[in-house]
């Protein structure tokens, strides 16, 4: 009988081997301890189950081999990259825009004092403080290796580290010739050029750190050759995101503060007594005269007086305590301060003594693993960025309306970059030719959005508020994807929700308020005049950076708001204005040979609104949420102002009855004293 496989043990035995295999292959091989996939950070991992360490980014002021870097090395190590900006404010516009993900900066020398251009700095960008550094400050000597010492002649340097080494070199005979940076000096040194009258690179030293010696490849003489060894900068850390919410009672803290109080006696001592009666402690308290842009800045931000009211001396307070910001004694603290400073803002609340927590503490840590895992060298020095290249990049700006300040905008943009205008009204197009502008009508709305095959890189926008919705949904969608938005108004709330709700999602948008004065144009410049904006989505930074720049190097005062903030702002200034003119224009009010300075700023207001017709004032009313209960509470003054007339009155008007009355009875008096001297001589005679 032939055999059945189907009934045979060895039918299963291919099925069995398989498994066997299988298993065995699953004992042998490594199974990861992480069973999730985690993905690479900053690229790809170069082995399986490795993963690549994310590239960090600090900036710096100064030349490569500056103090700045050294410190920045000092502090978060030798595995980042450091990258030199020619400026402060440069630093800070690296971070903003991205480019770098931390910046590290000079506040405060135990010799030289503060460094005041950063906390203003720290004021224009809503950067935090997340680390302080106390760097000690050792000057070295270096040369050429083929310089001998006794032909050296020359010291080069910043003047502050040649004032700090004086005695040293006074010494040795060396005279000092100050340049513009410590590092700086190396780099003429190990290059032979750009060198003072007089100096080679064989009769000259440099001033500098000895990571300049390194850096520049010159010989390292001597170390510490300063005069006094007490000096110390303090340097901090700044970030986009703040780190305030890490801080744990464990954690030694500190936070810092700016802000301004009233001119008012004991103005400071209460400000102070709200930390002092909580036992808050302070490690550094400063004041300083604010300079003209901040000044400027906080008049807007905090409804400060009138400039004719203001002191000639307006001060500045920089506070330091020893707290995080959300324990509850600061919260009590800043609470109360707020409530008698006219500004106040924290800059930062943070680890102290070179102390890192959150994510810079991580990144640096994975960082350096991955540089002692792939035994690389780790970190560089870098001194150009791509946004470097920007002050080259003309765009292609297009105007949709020319209607208000839109002509002042056109003369700050068409400096650095092409600009054309669409508007549906003759005389607006007149005007853009006469700047020598490419005017297009409403239905040449395709060569207006492309032109030679190229679109549009930003779209700025001017349209009265009741007119704003339609405007935008007149727009070609297809034609505004990948582009920035602007549109510029007098309230920044409403023309945020129309563009978020009308625009594609990959289109950036910014709001505007340029307030330079009542159009139509005047032919004055915007010198020293607000520009106020809210990035509502920006994606692409460098696009928005490229034309806040245009702008802003018209000089005109740059500031950063939510729309929110600027529109409350805004229903106690200028719609208390634009109201104010209605009611006087209805008052007729004409010059007379006795005018009164007040006067006069009366008539202004209402000229001011001469021109405005009611539609613009309605829509104004409409969209600014708080215009409603600005005109209650003008209401419930003008009421209560009746109030108090009627009071005078009648207290007036009482107290002449009071007088009348008294008048009266002092009469009836001498009547009665009359009549009894009367009688009484006719007693006298009888």
């Amino acid at each position: 009988m032939p055999c059945r496989f189907g009934a045979s043990p060895l039918h299963h035995f291919p099925t069995f081997f398989f498994y066997l295999i299988l298993v065995l292959a699953l004992l042998v091989v490594p199974v990861s301890s992480n069973s999730s996939y985690s993905p690479p950070r900053g690229g790809a991992s170069k082995a399986a189950g490795v993963r690549q360490s994310k590239n960090i980014k600090i900036a710096y002021q100064g030349e490569p081999g500056a103090y700045s870097e050294k410190s920045l090395r000092e502090l978060l190590g030798n595995s980042v990259i450091s990258v030199g900006r020619k400026s402060f404010e440069d630093c800070f516009q690296a971070v903003t825009s991205q480019e770098c993900d931390y910046c590290l900066l000079p506040v405060e020398n135990s010799l030289g004092g503060s460094i005041h251009e950063n906390y203003d700095l720290m004021l224009r960008y809503d950067l935090h403080i997340i680390a302080e550094h106390e760097f000690r400050v050792r000057h070295c000597r270096i040369q050429t290796h083929e310089a001998k010492d006794e032909d050296v002649k020359f010291a080069i340097s910043h003047p502050q580290a040649l004032a700090q080494c004086d005695n040293y070199l006074r010494a040795r005979g060396i005279k000092a010739i100050p340049t513009y940076d410590t590092a700086g000096s190396a780099k003429m040194l190990s290059t032979g050029e750009g060198l003072p009258q007089g100096c080679t690179v064989e009769n000259t030293c440099a001033i500098a750190s000895d990571l300049a010696a390194t850096t520049y490849g010159l010989c390292l003489k001597e170390e510490g050759i300063e005069d006094d060894d007490s000096n110390f900068t303090r340097f901090l850390l700044l970030s986009r995101k703040g780190v305030t919410n890490l801080l744990g009672k464990k954690i030694p803290s500190k936070t810092s503060i700016v802000f301004t109080l009233p001119e008012s006696p004991g103005a400071l001592y209460k400000a102070l007594a709200c930390f002092s009666l909580r036992d808050v402690d302070f490690s550094k308290i400063e004041s300083r005269p604010t300079s003209a842009s901040l000044l400027s800045f906080l008049k807007f931000r905090g409804g400060t007086r009138k400039p004719r009211q203001q002191p000639r001396f307006r001060y500045c307070f920089y506070l330091d305590f020893l707290a995080s910001e959300l324990s509850e004694e600061a919260q009590n603290s800043l609470a109360h301060l707020n409530e008698q400073a006219q500004f106040l803002r924290v800059l930062g609340s943070y680890p102290s003594m070179s102390r890192l927590v959150g994510d810079i503490k991580d990144e640096v840590e994975e960082l350096r693993k991955s540089v002692e895992r792939d035994g690389s060298k780790g970190g560089s020095s870098i001194t150009t960025l791509k946004s470097d290249e920007d002050d080259n990049v003309r765009m292609k700006v297009g105007m949709f309306g020319f209607e208000g300040h839109a002509g002042k905008i056109a003369k700050l943009v068409m400096r650095k970059h092409e600009v054309r205008v669409m508007d549906g009204k003759d005389e607006n197009l007149k005007k853009a030719k006469e700047m020598e502008l490419e005017g297009c009508k409403l239905f040449e709305s395709s060569k207006f959005f492309h032109r030679d095959g190229e679109s549009l890189d930003v779209l700025l926008i001017t349209s009265p508020l009741l007119e704003l919705e339609d405007r935008v949904s007149s727009l070609p969608s297809s034609s505004l994807s990948n582009t920035l938005v602007v549109c510029m108004s007098p309230l920044l709330e409403h023309p945020s929700k129309v563009l978020l709700s009308r625009l594609p999602p990959s289109t950036d948008i910014i709001v505007a308020h340029p307030m330079f004065g009542p159009p139509p144009e005047d032919g004055k410049g915007v010198d020293g005049l607000p520009f106020v904006y809210s990035k509502v989505r920006v994606l692409d930074t460098r696009r928005a950076d490229r034309l806040l720049k245009a702008v802003g190097e018209g000089r005109c005062k740059i500031s950063e708001m939510s729309p929110q903030e600027h529109d409350g702002y805004t229903a106690r200034a200028q719609f208390c204005t634009k109201l104010f003119g209605n009611l006087l224009e209805k008052q007729e009010l004409a010059a007379s040979p006795v005018n009164v300075p007040a006067f006069e700023s009366l008539v202004e207001v209402m000229d001011a609104q001469v021109d405005d017709v009611f539609d613009d004032f309605y829509s104004f009313y409409k969209m600014c949420p708080k215009s409603s209960e600005v005109i209650s509470r003008l209401r419930d003054s003008l009421g209560e102002i009746e109030r108090k007339i009627a009071a005078k009155s009648s207290y007036i008007e009482a107290k002449r009855e009071m007088r009348e009355d008294d008048r009266m009875h002092v009469m009836d008096e001498v009547r009665r004293m009359l009549r009894d001297i009367e009688n009484e001589g006719g007693k006298g005679k009888s």
